[in-house]
Parts: structure tokens; sequence; C-alpha cells
């Protein structure tokens, strides 16, 4: 953040101050964000398959790990944009974020071109296209509904925000959906690519010539962290650690589907005799039939919502979702027109859980900070998206292209549950919309919970399958639950180590309390990644076991990894501290540093050549381990990094 950029100090304006066009701008731009966005993840597959040649049985995971990696950059990036807009504000964000998505597409252009000629050659361009057009789209979006929720009241919020979610879920669903059905028709797919471009172009004339600037005031007394403030929020009222359980799986929705769906629907087309390319038109053809059933409840829900408990609101469209996720997974063939139903049934929750979220979070907020917690929701929904992804691109290669959908449907019964928790201990609204109660809840549960989900997902659908009673994984097969448990260890890994730069950053000093629940979370799934390999793999063979390194000598980096590992999770208590000494405990456990980058190397040479989320991974060790580097010297990070 540039220091001669100063606060932007704007009265908050009602909304007759906007005129009708400048609201049809607002809802325009939307509706061009989300038709950016969403035309971006639904071409994928097509042209994964047809363009790069990635092999069928690595569709899931390579579509995946690009979603994945643009997940985690946009995390960063739009993350500090929410931060970055409380001070520049929202208009001038939205205009950026047009801009970086016009170039995204651009580069998508020249992506088309090296596939053709080179193959998977080309990928590499092909994820810096979808990183730049995820963030650039989620920028616009984000922005966009801080700036609804910042000239609204809490009188007609409900009303102006779930016209917002209409013409979001227009653009991304239903307007995406006829876009799609050009692919059939030649040069199609190219005019399709095109069109990304041509919006980001458009969308930027259109923010810069009709909009202006409505930041919300900034208090010179406010000196405190905004990032510290956001936290301060979220726990001290439990309808927003609700609403962030609940965001952790919403905002995966709309990707999950198009993507999952798409590569379903491409997966099988050879058997039932259609092309794919017509798979392609047939699942848009489907998803926008969902976001037909969002525009047609969005009305109903936010009549539910200015009625009734945002609490049960946030429950029943969880469990609404949740049943249509279940379903959908029992179907054999996405061509039978029934699969229409139970993605109307996401659709419709969608719709209510979305905007419950959007407006209860511009409630609570407070103006100086909104744009920060706007930005924090979008922060979980991508952590989110990046856990269900990943867990469903495995998934989906390894046990079938039904399976993410049962995997989805679990993580949002859980949080169902926590809704259901939260009523029965009379934790509600009352009529105006205000707590009932001022209580405070302790996150472990729900971090603990949140933890064991990978864990969990692997077991109940080995159970689902009937291969723990016959005292194997059976048809799973070995690389997938390997590669699997062993992505999660090193996801907890970086997790667990990026908490104390977090705290320190944030002055968040609760965060110290789920550390070491982390590190031990990373420890179990690196004990499972090790159990699998030594007995699934090998069946306790020592002598093809040392060949097999011997061919693959990065299996040792992992193995001396875990090896360092072991100390650490058996010193992690409390009275191993005070037994060992507080100086020469944290000289032990400083091994983790070692770990995370031997764990890295492991990683990145334990993959395949279309795979770049290793090399993700890696960045982010090599970050927090420059941050550790620096603070060792002495340095003043804080100030480097120009956060109070």
């Amino acid at each position: 953040m540039p220091n001669d950029i100063a606060p932007v100090r704007v009265a908050e304006r009602a909304e007759s101050e906007l005129s009708p066009g400048q609201w049809n701008t607002v809802y325009v731009l939307m509706s061009l964000g989300a038709l950016v966005a969403a035309l971006s993840i639904a071409m994928q597959p097509l042209l994964l398959d047809k363009i790069f040649g990635i092999a069928f049985e690595k569709e899931g995971a390579v579509n995946a790990n690009i979603q994945v990696v643009a997940e985690i950059v946009a995390v960063v990036c739009v993350g500090w944009f929410g931060l970055l807009s409380d001070r520049v504000g929202r208009v001038r964000l939205v205009a950026v974020g047009f801009l970086i998505a016009a170039a995204g597409a651009g580069i998508s252009l020249i992506s088309l071109q090296v596939g053709l000629t080179f193959g998977a050659a080309g990928l590499a361009l092909f994820y810096l296209t979808r990183v730049l057009l995820t963030v650039g789209a989620d920028t616009v979006q984000l922005q966009l509904s801080t700036l609804v929720g910042d000239i609204s009241s809490r009188g007609n919020r409900p009303r102006l925000m779930s016209r917002l979610v209409f013409m979001m879920m227009f653009g991304g669903t239903m307007l995406a959906a006829i876009v799609m059905q050009m692919a059939d028709y030649p040069g199609g797919v190219f005019a399709i690519m095109c069109l990304p471009l041509l919006g980001g172009l458009a969308g930027f004339q259109l923010t810069r010539r009709i909009l202006e600037e409505t930041p919300p005031a900034v208090s010179d007394a406010a000196s405190e962290s905004p990032i510290r403030q956001v936290w301060e929020t979220i726990t001290k009222d439990p309808r927003m650690q609700l609403a962030v359980a609940a965001a952790f799986y919403t905002r995966a929705d709309v990707i999950l589907l198009s993507l999952f769906f798409s590569l379903w629907c491409i997966s099988v087309s050879g058997m039932v005799g259609i092309g794919r390319t017509a798979a392609t038109t047939h699942a848009a053809v489907m998803i926008g039939l969902l976001g037909g059933a969002v525009l047609v409840a969005v009305p109903l829900w936010r009549r539910f919502i200015e009625r009734h408990s945002r609490v049960s609101a946030i429950g029943a469209s969880l469990s609404l979702s949740a049943m249509g996720y279940i379903w959908l997974g029992m179907f054999a063939n996405p061509f039978n027109w029934l699969v229409a139903l139970p993605l109307i049934m996401v659709g419709i929750a969608h719709a209510g859980c979305f905007v419950t979220l959007q407006v209860l979070t511009v409630d609570i907020a407070p103006k100086p900070i909104r744009g920060a917690m706007v930005g924090a929701g979008y922060l979980v929904g991508a952590l989110g998206t990046v856990m269900l992804v990943q867990s469903g691109g495995y998934y989906f290669d390894a046990l079938g292209p039904r399976a993410p959908f049962i995997l989805t449907g679990t993580g949002k019964l859980l949080v169902t549950l926590f809704a259901a928790w939260l009523l029965a201990n009379g934790i509600d609204e009352t009529a105006d919309h205000h707590l009932k109660t001022a209580r405070k809840i302790e996150w472990k549960p729900l971090v603990f919970l949140t933890a064991l989900l990978p864990f969990v997902w692997l077991v109940g659908r080995s159970l689902i399958e009937g291969y723990i009673a016959n005292g194997s994984l059976g048809e799973a097969p070995v690389g997938f639950v390997n590669r699997y448990l062993g992505d999660w260890a090193f996801t907890f890994l970086i997790i667990s180590l990026s908490m104390r730069p977090v705290q320190e950053i944030t002055g968040i000093k609760t965060l110290a309390r789920y550390r070491r629940m982390i590190g031990l979370f990373a420890f179990f799934y690196a004990v499972l990644h090790v159990i699998a390999y030594v007995t699934l793999e090998w069946a306790l063979n020592l002598g093809d076991m040392a060949s097999d390194i011997y061919k693959r000598p990065f299996i040792l980096l992992g193995l001396l990894a875990f090896a360092f590992l072991i100390p650490l999770a058996v010193t992690s208590a409390n009275s191993q501290v005070k037994r060992i000494g507080g100086k020469r405990w944290k000289q032990l456990h400083r091994a983790v540093y070692a770990i995370n980058a031997l764990v890295a190397l492991h990683f990145i040479l334990a993959a395949n050549h279309e795979n770049g989320e290793p090399y993700v991974y890696a960045a982010a060790v090599v970050v927090l381990l420059w941050y550790r580097f620096h603070q060792w010297r002495g340095a003043d990070m804080l100030r480097l990094l120009k956060i109070g």
C-alpha cells in the first residue's frame, strides 16, 4: 500500500441518490463479472481434453489442480483488495478487476494457439490464464457486493442484495448456458474464448464512465489493525461464526457443479454415443437450469430472511443443498434429465444461503471494515473451494465422477448440525434481527471437525463401497489413497507454518490456540500417508520398498521429513515444554522449517508435469521461510510490510 494514498472519505449515499442508470450499471457489471468467471470454468474441461490432450484418467486431478492454483492465488490477491478497498474505494478496484480479467482472457487466446501446437506443453500458460481470470472476476464481484452494502440500509439491504445476487446468478448460469451452446458450431470455441476479453474491456469502460466512487467513512481514531477488528467481530457473534462455516461450503457450489458435472458428462459421453462438445453443452444446459432455480428462489428467500431468523435461513438452505448433492450422487447417467431435480434443489438452496450470508455480513460489519469483512467471507469461501475441489478431483479420478457430490453434501450436513446446535441452545435472532443473547462460542470443535473432514470423506467413501468390509481398499487405487493423504499432510503443515506469521501480522493472539491442533493433524495425515505406502502399496515387503526408493529417490526425502516430524509431535504437549525446557523445545521445533522444505521438494519431484499445484505450495513455503529468516535477522517485518 503506497504511503501517498490517503484514505478517501465520502459520505455514505442513500439508495435514492444513485440514478436508475447507475443502478442498472451495477447490475450489468455484476452479471458481466459472473459471466467471465463461469465461461472460464465451463470451457476448462473441454480445452484440456481437445486442445491440451490431457489423458482421461488424469482429467479430474488436472482440472482440480488448475482450479486450486487459481483459488490459492486469488485468496491472496482478492483478500488484499478487500482490505485496500476500505481506503481507496470500491469502484476503483472494480475497474482494476475487469482489467485483470481482460488480461487473462487475452493470454488465454495465446495459450489456445500454444496448446494446438505443443499440446500439454502449453499448460503453464493456461494456468496463468485461469489465475488472472479468477482474480479479476472475483475482485469485481466482491467489490460490487461491498459497494451495494455501503449504499444500502438495514431496511432495504435484503432487497438490494437479492437483486445483486439475482444478476450474478443470471450471468454466471443462465447467460453462460446460452453462450456455451455456441461450442457446437464451427468457430464457436474461439468465439466463446473471445467473450471474456470483450467483457473485461467493456466492464472497465462502464465502470470508469458511469460509476462514482462511494467509499465508506474511515475513522482517524481507528488505529487497530482491520484484520484484528474482523477477527473480533466474527468471534463475538455466533451468527458470524455460522456464516463463516457456511461460506466455506457455499461459494464452491457453482464452481464444483460447473467443473465436475461437465467432467462427468464428458467422461461418459462415449458410452452413450454423444460427442464431447455436445456433452459440454448439455452440462451447460443443466447448470443453466440450476441458475434458473436460483433466480426464481432469490425473491422468495428475500421475503423469508426479512421475516425470519437468518440462523434458520442458513440451516434450512444448507440442509436442502446437502440433500440435493447426495441425491445427485446417486444417479448413474448425467444425461438422464431427472438429474435436473437435485440440481434445482441445490440452486434453490444456494440462493437462500448466499443472499443470507451477504446480508448478514454487511449488517454486522462496522462501516470502516466492511470491505475487510466481505473479503474475509471470500477468503473462507476460497479456502473451502480449494479443499473441496482438491479432494473432489482425487475422488473423481479414483472413485468415480459422482464422488465429489457426495463429498460436498456430507460437509454441508456438518454445518447444518452446527446451525441446529445454535438454535437448540437459544442462540437466535429477535424479530428485528439482533442477537437475543450475547454469547461467545469456542472455535476449537469446529476447527477439529473441519480438519478431520478429509479423513471422514476417505473412510466414509470406503464404507459406502464396501471396501473395508472386504479387508482392504479394494477398487480404490492405492496411488489415489497415498497421494490424497500426502497432499493433506502437506496442506496442514503449511497452514501450521503460516499461523505464527499471520498471528504476528494481524495481532490476533488467539490463533496460537489452534497451531498445535493443526500441526498434529499434519502429523496424523503424514502417519496415514506412510502407513498407506508401507502396507497398501508394498504389503510390508522391505525388499520391494528398498527397490522402489532406489528408483524414486524423492521417497527418501518424504521419509526423512516424516522422521523429523515424529519428535515434534511427541513433544507438542505443554508438559513436554516444561520437561525439556522452553529454550531447547523451541530449538527442536524449528525443525518444522526444514520439514516443510523437504516435503516441498518431495512434492515437486513426485508430481507429473501437468500438475502445477506443487509449485504453488512450494512458493508458499518459500514465502513463509523468507518471512521467518528476516525475523531471525531482527528485521521489523510488520514495518517492512507496512502492516501495523
